[in-house]
Protein backbone atom coordinates (compact mmCIF):
# COMPACT_ATOMS: atom_id res chain seq x y z
CA UNK A 1 0.00 0.00 0.00
CA UNK A 2 2.87 2.38 0.65
CA UNK A 3 3.89 2.18 -3.02
CA UNK A 4 0.29 2.72 -4.13
CA UNK A 5 0.23 5.97 -2.15
CA UNK A 6 2.95 7.32 -4.46
CA UNK A 7 1.04 6.56 -7.69
CA UNK A 8 -0.97 9.50 -9.02
CA UNK A 9 -3.28 7.46 -11.25
CA UNK A 10 -5.39 6.01 -8.43
CA UNK A 11 -7.49 7.08 -5.49
CA UNK A 12 -7.17 5.41 -2.10
CA UNK A 13 -9.94 6.02 0.42
CA UNK A 14 -10.68 4.87 3.94
CA UNK A 15 -13.83 5.07 6.04
CA UNK A 16 -13.88 5.55 9.80
CA UNK A 17 -11.69 7.06 12.46
CA UNK A 18 -7.92 6.50 12.13
CA UNK A 19 -7.86 4.31 15.24
CA UNK A 20 -10.84 2.23 14.08
CA UNK A 21 -11.14 2.03 10.29
CA UNK A 22 -14.33 0.48 8.94
CA UNK A 23 -13.14 0.00 5.38
CA UNK A 24 -10.89 0.94 2.48
CA UNK A 25 -10.99 1.00 -1.30
CA UNK A 26 -8.49 1.63 -4.08
CA UNK A 27 -9.86 2.88 -7.39
CA UNK A 28 -7.17 2.33 -10.02
CA UNK A 29 -6.91 2.21 -13.78
CA UNK A 30 -7.23 -1.16 -15.47
CA UNK A 31 -3.98 -2.76 -16.55
CA UNK A 32 -2.94 -5.76 -18.65
CA UNK A 33 -2.70 -7.65 -15.34
CA UNK A 34 -6.48 -7.37 -14.97
CA UNK A 35 -7.60 -8.10 -18.55
CA UNK A 36 -6.33 -10.21 -21.45
CA UNK A 37 -4.35 -8.26 -24.08
CA UNK A 38 -7.15 -8.41 -26.69
CA UNK A 39 -9.41 -6.15 -24.60
CA UNK A 40 -9.46 -2.38 -24.94
CA UNK A 41 -9.17 -1.20 -21.33
CA UNK A 42 -9.32 2.50 -22.12
CA UNK A 43 -11.75 4.19 -19.73
CA UNK A 44 -11.97 1.16 -17.43
CA UNK A 45 -11.24 1.34 -13.72
CA UNK A 46 -10.59 -1.55 -11.36
CA UNK A 47 -11.53 -1.88 -7.73
CA UNK A 48 -9.41 -4.80 -6.60
CA UNK A 49 -8.61 -3.81 -3.04
CA UNK A 50 -11.93 -3.18 -1.32
CA UNK A 51 -13.26 -4.11 2.11
CA UNK A 52 -15.75 -2.80 4.65
CA UNK A 53 -16.85 -4.25 7.98
CA UNK A 54 -20.38 -4.69 6.56
CA UNK A 55 -18.80 -7.53 4.54
CA UNK A 56 -17.00 -9.20 7.47
CA UNK A 57 -19.30 -12.21 7.42
CA UNK A 58 -18.98 -13.67 3.92
CA UNK A 59 -22.45 -15.22 4.21
CA UNK A 60 -24.49 -12.29 5.58
CA UNK A 61 -24.44 -8.60 4.70
CA UNK A 62 -24.46 -6.37 7.80
CA UNK A 63 -26.38 -3.07 8.04
CA UNK A 64 -27.90 -3.59 4.61
CA UNK A 65 -24.42 -2.93 3.22
CA UNK A 66 -24.86 0.82 3.82
CA UNK A 67 -21.22 1.56 4.70
CA UNK A 68 -19.82 -0.78 2.05
CA UNK A 69 -22.05 0.80 -0.60
CA UNK A 70 -21.08 4.32 0.48
CA UNK A 71 -17.41 3.41 0.08
CA UNK A 72 -18.10 1.83 -3.32
CA UNK A 73 -19.93 4.96 -4.48
CA UNK A 74 -16.95 7.08 -3.38
CA UNK A 75 -14.68 4.97 -5.61
CA UNK A 76 -17.14 5.32 -8.50
CA UNK A 77 -17.16 9.11 -7.98
CA UNK A 78 -13.34 9.11 -8.06
CA UNK A 79 -13.48 7.25 -11.39
CA UNK A 80 -16.00 9.76 -12.77
CA UNK A 81 -13.73 12.64 -11.73
CA UNK A 82 -10.93 11.03 -13.78
CA UNK A 83 -13.17 10.44 -16.81
CA UNK A 84 -13.38 6.68 -16.24
CA UNK A 85 -16.79 5.37 -17.31
CA UNK A 86 -16.58 1.64 -16.53
CA UNK A 87 -15.85 0.07 -13.14
CA UNK A 88 -14.75 -3.54 -12.70
CA UNK A 89 -14.82 -4.89 -9.12
CA UNK A 90 -12.91 -8.03 -8.19
CA UNK A 91 -14.98 -10.28 -5.92
CA UNK A 92 -14.32 -13.88 -4.85
CA UNK A 93 -17.04 -16.33 -5.89
CA UNK A 94 -17.41 -17.59 -2.32
CA UNK A 95 -18.26 -14.19 -0.82
CA UNK A 96 -22.06 -14.08 -1.14
CA UNK A 97 -22.48 -11.00 1.09
CA UNK A 98 -20.19 -8.95 -1.18
CA UNK A 99 -21.89 -10.34 -4.29
CA UNK A 100 -25.29 -9.33 -2.84
CA UNK A 101 -24.07 -5.79 -2.15
CA UNK A 102 -22.49 -5.44 -5.62
CA UNK A 103 -25.62 -6.70 -7.37
CA UNK A 104 -27.77 -4.25 -5.36
CA UNK A 105 -25.38 -1.49 -6.53
CA UNK A 106 -25.98 -2.46 -10.18
CA UNK A 107 -23.01 -4.75 -10.88
CA UNK A 108 -23.25 -8.03 -12.74
CA UNK A 109 -20.82 -10.87 -13.34
CA UNK A 110 -18.45 -10.02 -16.18
CA UNK A 111 -15.61 -12.46 -15.77
CA UNK A 112 -15.15 -15.86 -14.17
CA UNK A 113 -11.72 -17.27 -13.42
CA UNK A 114 -11.20 -21.01 -13.50
CA UNK A 115 -8.62 -23.20 -11.82
CA UNK A 116 -7.77 -26.86 -12.23
CA UNK A 117 -5.96 -28.68 -9.49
Amino acid sequence: MNRSLTLRDRDMMVMGAPENLNGYVIAQPASPLHFPPAHDITGTGVIDDYYHSDLADPTALANGGEGATTLLRAAEAAFANRGVGVAFVVCPARWPSKIEMLEAAGYETAMVWSIKR
